[in-house]
């Protein structure tokens, strides 16, 4: 009995231990800009269906959900300190990948959207308001789940257990966690997603 107890003491430090590391970026691609689909009809219902996802896609509804982000960088641009050329991606495995290219190289944070704390409790707004030259926000990483690796110019640089991003305006601060929010959940399964 105490073997046992030893053994699966052990078994589970080294469990613990063992660092995690985020899946592999396979097919990553742009999520591109939120554009807002006209009706010929002119009803709203139209509309809405026309510039709907498919429910059956996940890959699909959290690349829309992230580009209401890609528009939010695109507004940013030359406003923000740091905010260049930046594009979101989305790979296979559920990567998040946000590409900032300037002059002087390349800043790439990627985490897999499986990870992220989606409890707005645990999430932080950084006001303009409270001292900080901009606002933004920073989600958490789930405890014992890949952190968020901050590459330059393509070398893994450091990790970090929360997710920064810093935008020109406050409502697109709210946008952007409420799409994040959104595109983590459908990747963790928490979700519900209608299938047509």
């Amino acid at each position: 009995m105490v073997k046992n107890s030893i053994f699966l003491f052990a078994f589970i430090c080294l469990m613990l231990s063992c660092k995690r590391e985020n899946p592999n970026v396979v097919n990553a691609t742009p999520v591109g800009d939120k554009v807002w689909v006209k009706s010929d009809t002119g009803k709203k219902t139209d509309e809405l269906k026309a510039n709907s996802t498919s429910g059956g896609d996940p890959k699909a509804l959290m690349a829309n959900a992230l580009q209401t982000l890609q528009t939010s960088f695109n507004a940013s641009k030359g406003k923000v300190p740091g905010v260049d050329d930046v594009t979101v991606l989305l790979d296979d495995n559920m990567n998040l990948i946000i590409e900032n290219k300037s002059g002087s190289g390349s800043t790439t944070k990627q985490v897999n959207l499986k990870s992220l704390d989606t409890d707005f409790k645990h999430i932080e707004i950084l006001s303009d308001s409270q001292g900080n030259e901009h606002p933004g926000f920073k989600v958490k990483v789930l405890p014992g789940q890949p952190k968020v690796e901050i590459l330059k110019n393509g070398s893994k640089d450091k990790e970090l257990d929360y997710l920064e991003i810093i935008l020109a305006d406050r409502s697109d601060v709210h946008h952007s966690i409420s799409a994040l929010t959104i595109a983590a959940q459908i990747a963790q399964n928490t979700l519900p997603i209608g299938v047509d």
